[in-house]
């Protein structure tokens, strides 16, 4: 019956929890392709997110530089009568934006405003600058047709520039042609266009956008479309047409972005991540599973403390009782005057004396426990000597030694120094192990205490002749509330606290409680101290 609860809870358990996760791993194992499917796709839509956040970020750029030209537009409209003297504010913009070659303003069909950084920072002559101005109108006239659909586009909110190849004779450029909203003086349309080197562009803006994204994970690379050359790639060594993903650069449709997975591939990358996936789910049930056993010790451990605080409460009302009721009795009997015997009387008063000490003993450790379990327990560490503490433990406690007829029998050691202890704690274990030898000690009534030096430490060893501890149960005999189911023992009564008490105060002094014991042999048990400074510790 006792199990019964216990057996509820494990079926609990395996229904509700284990069952589930159990399902669910062999599900992921028939899964393993269609994992692999999604593990592809995700990383696909990873790669075409980082593609598309470069041209995004080139598309920013571009916009900006279209804001700035239709500020200085707006701006020279209303200021000046006379646009001629453009090129100045253009060579500000182009010297602020360096990817830029050059910049211009076309108000007609044969009136152009450019500037372009020539050499240097320099601008070309006057009779060259002409050349240009009258080339550029001429590519915008053969241009007509886009760049009226586009300017078409741009009255609906839609502008993209129309991208014109040029040569100089000195480098080869991309204009990027686009309308500006003009201001409303303005009769006429107007153009403007930026001037970009294509290697120069990816060198500067692309490529730095690649290097902020990339962690070594994936390879970038730029590549002309129409001669195949490749303006950037991150690993030099590596041929263009292993490339997983590829999209053309919005402001320059004749250059592709291309990435891939360095060292690998999606297929592999996503076979690789169900194989990781399979494992840590094999190891994560591992670990439930475990952590399921651990719950499961644990709620059996509840269980029993449980069922052991019940017989506590028996038990202290058992050893509460016992006292008072003699207590009582005795102070009734002297009350009413019926013991005629001074010795006899003597006897009843330190019987009441003696039963008071048991009971403020068990009261003491239910308080100190209930302190230590609340971590409001101190404990005052002073220099003090344990013989004298012994001594005086024993002085306090004679009377109860005499009443059981036990012979006492001392060996403590003289020249040790005092060493920092709680004295109230140390008197309290030594009542406890004394009550301890008593109780099971029904036959053999002899008690030895002995104090010595042994490694460094100061060793208290009390020993009895007692019935002695099964060596199954050493460990167990300090848990609280923990008794000896033993039949040697089951009738001996107690609280199940005391032994609890004396390992807690022990570690508090940083020391510690061992016991020797063999079944109707007795047993001893060692209080082992180091030196230790005094103060104020708090449990």
């Amino acid at each position: 019956m006792e199990n019964s609860p216990f057996k509820k809870i494990l079926f609990t358990i395996i229904i509700a929890v284990l069952v589930p996760v159990l399902s669910y791993t062999a599900f992921q194992f028939f899964q393993t392709n269609k994992n692999e499917e999604l593990i592809k796709s995700i990383y696909d839509r990873q790669l075409n997110t980082i593609l598309f956040s470069v041209n995004q970020h080139c598309w920013d750029i571009l916009n900006s530089w279209i804001a700035e030209i239709r500020t200085i537009i707006d701006t020279g409209v209303l200021q000046r009568q006379n646009p001629s003297g453009y090129p100045e504010e253009l060579a500000t913009f182009t010297r602020n934006n360096p990817t830029v070659s050059g910049a211009f303003i076309n108000w007609t069909p044969s009136h152009t405003s450019l500037y372009m950084d020539f050499q240097s920072g320099v601008q070309p002559p006057r009779v060259l600058r002409f050349r240009y101005e009258n080339e550029i109108n001429h590519l915008i006239s053969e241009s007509s047709q886009h760049i009226d659909r586009m300017i078409r586009r741009a009255k609906e909110g839609y502008i993209k520039p129309h991208i014109i190849p040029w040569s100089t004779g000195r480098q080869e450029l991309m204009i990027l042609v686009f309308p500006v909203i003009r201001h409303k003086s303005l009769t006429m349309p107007v153009l403007a266009g930026i001037m970009i080197d294509s290697e120069e562009y990816v060198s500067e803006v692309v490529a730095r956008k690649f290097s902020s994204m990339n962690d070594d994970i994936f390879s970038f690379a730029v590549q002309d479309r129409e001669n195949g050359q490749v303006l950037y790639a991150t690993e030099q060594d590596e041929e263009v047409k292993d490339y997983e993903k590829s999209e053309e650069l919005w402001i320059l449709p004749n250059l592709d972005l291309k990435i891939k997975l360095s060292g690998t591939t999606l297929k592999e990358i996503s076979r690789d991540k169900t194989t990781t996936n399979l494992i840590f789910l094999l190891v994560s049930n591992l670990v439930f599973i475990t952590g399921i056993l651990y719950l499961l010790r644990n709620v059996s451990q509840e269980m029993t403390l449980s069922r052991m605080k019940t017989a506590f409460v028996a038990n202290v009302s058992h050893e509460l009782r016992t006292p008072l009721a003699l207590i009582r009795m005795y102070a009734e009997t002297l009350e009413m005057n019926r013991v005629r015997s001074d010795d006899k009387r003597n006897q009843y008063y330190r019987t009441i004396m003696s039963e008071s000490t048991r009971l403020t003993q068990l009261i003491n450790n239910i308080l100190d426990f209930s302190k230590i379990e609340s971590r409001k327990k101190e404990y005052q560490l002073a220099p003090e000597s344990l013989r004298h503490l012994i001594e005086q433990t024993l002085e306090m406690y004679q009377f109860h030694l005499d009443q059981k007829d036990f012979q006492l029998a001392l060996d403590l050691q003289s020249d040790l120094p005092d060493i920092g202890v709680d004295s109230e704690a140390i008197t309290q274990s030594l009542v406890n192990l004394i009550d301890n030898a008593i109780k099971n000690s029904p036959n053999e009534k002899f008690i030895r205490i002995q104090l010595y030096r042994e490694n460094g430490h100061q060793v208290i060893a009390i020993t009895d002749k007692g019935v002695g501890i099964p060596e199954s149960e050493q460990k167990k005999i300090f848990e609280k509330f923990y008794r000896i189911e033993s039949g040697l023992v089951h009738n001996t009564k107690g609280s199940g606290l005391g032994l609890s008490l004396v390992k807690h105060i022990m570690q508090i002094h940083g020391g510690s409680v061992s016991v020797k014991s063999k079944v109707d042999h007795g047993s001893t048990f060692y209080l082992k101290f180091p030196t230790k400074k005094s103060g104020q510790y708090r449990n």
